[in-house]
């Protein structure tokens, strides 16, 4: 959301804007405690590739809604969950068995991790955040 430099943050701004003649909303920026999923009838989250975007994918895995996607691959978002954070175990949850597959960890951990090379593109690192809203999971 502004002040945030970004599309996607003036594209969420005037979404809700025009939403708040229609429905109750709420704007949630970061993960905040209290937030309770059961009282909204739907939960929207705005995806793009980059940190500003760690705060919802990460409620979006644990509250699923509905999901839209500004980016064709969420590489810089799963590296800063992951690698900028140090967490290489969680690269093979999130950015190589499970969003990527066998050979996409395989090829993190040889050429990423030790900054050989960046990320194959070709690999979209979106399976973990799809799987996750087509099974319609919901928040327990």
């Amino acid at each position: 959301m502004p002040p945030t430099k970004s599309g996607i943050a003036d594209y969420s701004d005037a979404l809700l804007h025009s939403l708040r003649k229609l429905a109750e909303r709420r704007n949630v920026h970061r993960k905040t405690g209290g937030f309770d999923p059961a009282r909204y009838d739907s939960i929207v989250y705005q995806l793009g590739n980059n940190p500003h975007h760690t705060y919802a994918y990460e409620m979006a895995i644990e509250h699923p809604g509905v999901v839209v996607l500004h980016e064709a691959n969420l590489h810089h978002l799963i590296a800063d969950l992951t690698i900028r954070r140090g967490d290489w175990g969680r690269v093979s949850e999130r950015g190589g068995n499970r969003t990527a597959g066998k050979d996409a960890l395989a090829y993190a951990l040889r050429y990423v991790r030790t900054l050989e090379r960046g990320p194959n593109y070709e690999i979209p690192m979106l399976r973990s955040i799809l799987e996750r809203f087509a099974r319609g999971d919901r928040a327990q």
